[in-house]
């Protein structure tokens, strides 16, 4: 997408699972961290945090409580440093900047208490392909400064939640959870429900699977230059097969893997923090 700062840097949809490797870049030496907290926090933490009639109600005049209720929503505490919830919030900004997804819940929004986290998927999306079928995305992100270990949690993560009893436990929550307003609400809930065999389901299924992490390519390179995304080009091939040589997933779902090189995931993390701050007080 032409109006985002993060930028799709290498691509291969023909792998299975798919690869795709996004970053902001720099600007005057320097990686754009604060830009790309910027840009993904005023063009999609409303449509993250909120449900679909609150998002779908707001104009110029409900703008400003909007944006505040939504940074309200995500957590109220200033220990942030081991959530999840900024790398679910990049899963949500990917999802439907560079793939065309939309949000069928946000999970944030029926969270029962303000520091509780995510449970389950961590992003219910849809996306109408080119055969207009609904796909289903249920999305895992690990914000991660070592990328192996958000490798081995992201691979974890996907087998546990892909388990039978699990996965149709999570379809239920889904369904319960799905606003009537949502134009793709009921087309969601018979896709979904319980009547219908898991291997009918599953070729409507897509897992999209972002891991952030500390990237030697973006820390020793001050520019977008051939050598910079030669290097990325490295990191991305060793960890899509690390990732691959380590799934194993007991239904034919599509999988997306997403990488988002940075500079200091603790510093990204410090600015996230902050600018939620700045939304929580206006």
């Amino acid at each position: 997408m032409s109006g985002a700062v993060l930028k799709i840097r290498v691509q291969d949809l023909a792998l299975a699972p798919s690869l795709t490797v996004a970053c902001p870049g720099y600007e005057l030496g320097a990686w754009r961290d604060q830009d790309l907290v910027d840009d993904v926090f005023q063009r999609h933490l409303a449509s993250f945090a909120l449900s679909y009639t609150e998002f779908s109600k707001i104009d110029g005049t409900s703008a400003g409580r909007a944006l505040k209720r939504a940074a309200e929503i995500v957590y109220a505490t200033d220990k942030y440093k081991h959530r999840g919830e900024f790398g679910e919030l990049f899963l949500h900004a990917v999802a439907k900047d560079f793939f065309g997804a939309q949000p069928a819940i946000s999970k944030l929004f029926y969270k029962d208490s303000d520091n509780d986290t995510v449970k389950g998927f961590d992003c219910v999306h849809v996306l109408e392909n080119d055969e207009s079928e609904l796909e289903i995305w249920l999305g895992e992100a690990k914000f991660y400064a070592d990328l192996g270990g958000a490798i081995s949690e992201a691979v974890k993560s996907i087998t546990q939640h892909l388990e039978q009893d699990f996965l149709k436990r999570e379809f239920v929550a889904i369904t319960n959870k799905l606003d009537p307003a949502w134009p793709h609400s009921q087309e969601v809930a018979d896709l979904l429900d319980s009547v219908n065999s898991l291997d009918e389901i599953a070729s409507s299924l897509v897992i999209p699977v972002l891991l952030t992490y500390n990237s030697d390519a973006v820390d020793t390179h001050d520019k977008i230059c051939d050598e910079y995304i030669a290097a990325l080009e490295s990191e991305a091939q060793e960890a899509w097969t690390a990732f691959e040589d380590k799934l194993s997933a007991p239904l034919p779902i599509t999988v997306h893997l997403i990488l988002m090189p940075l500079e200091s995931k603790a510093h990204v993390a410090d600015l996230m923090h902050e600018k939620l701050r700045v939304w929580q007080q206006i």
